[in-house]
């Protein structure tokens, strides 16, 4: 069934049709979740989760060891639940939006950028600015890890190749002049969003591997391992960008950073 709720944001999407689904989703990791934690993470460190939702990850996180937990999102209600759920009071969550953060410079040692946070940010000069924020609340020797929507491989999925094309069909006979890195939300809480196929916001900005990391590398990180879902289940990201590109990319984009 599709939403007959009108949406205009990301933010008005996960505040309203989204919502439970995101508050109250059951604390598990995925396969690409559990892999770079264990793989790049340290219990020990002083650790922050950008656009927490219902605190799931960071939840997962605290069960599976690690100590010194922060958490935030830009919904103030995701952030009550996820209070709530976190029943011993262990983990700081706080209400924060990613583009400008209250936290001070250098203050976490490991940053936890996931669920592709980045992408519900609407223009291009506030995912940048989010980058430029990981950066500078991010110690010195720390590690940041980023999820991203990834244009390439769903560009190249027979699935999509059709919808791409329609979108591209429609907005040159509509005038209208978006990118296609911007797409519509396909479906609400697995259901079908009809809206879409009129090309109605919200839209998700799905980015390209080599902008992607030419943008991570202008905020100021060094990229020590990027790659897809396909890499993770291997078990091996890619140390380079002219590697990577030789590989098969499928699934989700990570980057693994340092300051």
């Amino acid at each position: 069934m599709a939403s007959a709720v009108k949406i205009y944001s990301p933010k008005e999407m996960y505040s309203t049709v989204e919502f439970n689904f995101w508050a109250y989703k059951e604390y598990s990791l995925s396969s690409s979740d559990k892999f770079l934690i264990a793989t790049y993470l340290d219990e020990s460190l002083k650790t922050l989760e950008a656009g927490t939702g219902g605190g799931r990850i960071i939840s997962c996180m605290k069960e599976g060891g690690f100590t010194n937990l922060y958490a935030f999102d830009y919904v103030p209600e995701f952030v009550e639940i996820a209070k709530r759920r976190d029943i011993t009071n262990s983990i700081s969550f706080a209400v924060e939006d990613a583009v400008s953060l209250s936290y001070d410079d250098n203050e976490f040692e490991q940053l936890v950028y996931l669920q592709q946070v980045l992408c519900n940010i609407e223009d291009e000069t506030g995912r940048f600015n989010a980058f430029k924020e990981a950066y500078r609340i991010l110690k010195p020797g720390g590690t940041a890890i980023f999820s991203l929507l990834n244009f390439d491989s769903r560009a190249k999925s027979p699935f999509y190749l059709p919808y791409l094309a329609y979108l591209r069909l429609l907005r040159k006979l509509t005038h209208v002049n978006r990118s296609i890195q911007y797409l519509p939300q396909l479906k609400y809480a697995g259901n079908t969003n009809l809206q879409s196929l009129l090309d109605q916001p919200p839209y998700l900005y799905w980015y390209r591997v080599e902008e992607a990391y030419q943008i991570i590398k202008a905020a100021n990180f060094e990229i020590v391992a990027l790659g897809s879902n396909f890499q993770i289940n291997q078990g091996k990201l890619s140390t380079s960008l002219e590697d990577f590109l030789q590989e098969q990319n499928q699934g989700m984009l990570y980057f693994v950073c340092t300051k």
